[in-house]
């Protein structure tokens, strides 16, 4: 006679389909049993039986013993819940492990398709936010170009000041020869700076990825802003090629 199992939704909360709740609970108030009898008990198909017990003794919640007929003993329920939540814990690692590599190659094609890569803007404070974020984020290197030092340009040197104290950031300083004399006001100690009789157009490239390109910085302060893969490699290539070919400078020489 087959004999009620009551409700345990607590086991199936903790990810236990109804018949491998009901094969675990069988185990435990017999003691274990073989395939045949604890489908008796339990009331689980014997159809059934087989694929829940070898779930149960994959997530740890019965141990099978060797012999024929195999039989199954129950985990103590301390010992099996904190089994099982480790297998779960396993699982989850490795599906979220998956899905990321899977699908993130999906939402960034979609990213790059919705979003535009190349942004104008304009006015002093949103140049100097994104110049300040940009500079925030950057994780190796900071390439500056100053045909002439912009206004408020301390702020941009208290951001990178702050963040060559706390990262070990590279910051390379191409410098226009007419500014020799104002260098001190730059106040950049930590920069690499080289000095360049001309230069056309300024701005901001990070990590060789980002770039910020300054238009006009008087009357009408505008910028672009461009993370776009070839037109970051395109400055980059243009800084470094100007860079090679300019004059180092040591903070002495202003004197």
């Amino acid at each position: 006679m087959v004999r009620s199992i009551p409700k345990l939704n607590y086991l199936r909360e903790l990810g236990l389909s109804q018949s491998e709740a009901q094969l675990y609970y069988a185990s435990l108030t017999n003691g274990g049993g073989d395939a045949k009898q604890l489908s008796q008990i339990s009331g689980v198909p014997y159809s059934k039986v087989y694929s829940s017990l070898k779930k149960l003794v994959e997530r740890g919640w019965l141990i099978e013993s060797e012999g024929y007929p195999k039989r199954y003993v129950p985990r103590p329920p301390k010992e099996a819940i904190k089994i099982n939540r480790n297998y779960i814990e396993s699982m989850l690692a490795t599906a979220e492990k998956q899905a990321i590599e899977e699908l993130t190659p999906l939402f960034e094609a979609k990213d790059l398709a919705d979003n535009p890569q190349v942004w104008l803007i304009t006015g002093l404070d949103k140049i100097l936010s994104k110049a300040g974020s940009m500079i925030v984020d950057c994780e190796k290197e900071i390439d500056i170009a100053l045909p002439m030092i912009p206004p408020r340009f301390e702020e941009i040197s208290a951001f990178i000041k702050n963040k060559v104290e706390f990262s070990p950031i590279k910051v390379r300083l191409l410098v226009s020869s007419s500014l020799k004399e104002e260098l001190s006001l730059i106040n950049m100690p930590d920069a690499e700076i080289h000095i360049v009789d001309k230069m056309f157009g300024g701005g901001i490239i990070c990590d060789k990825s980002e770039t910020l390109i300054l238009m006009s910085v008087e009357r009408s302060p505008m910028a672009i802003w461009t993370k776009h893969s070839a037109l970051a490699e395109i400055a980059s290539t243009y800084f470094d090629y100007i860079w090679n070919s300019a004059k180092p400078f040591k903070p002495h020489q202003a004197n």
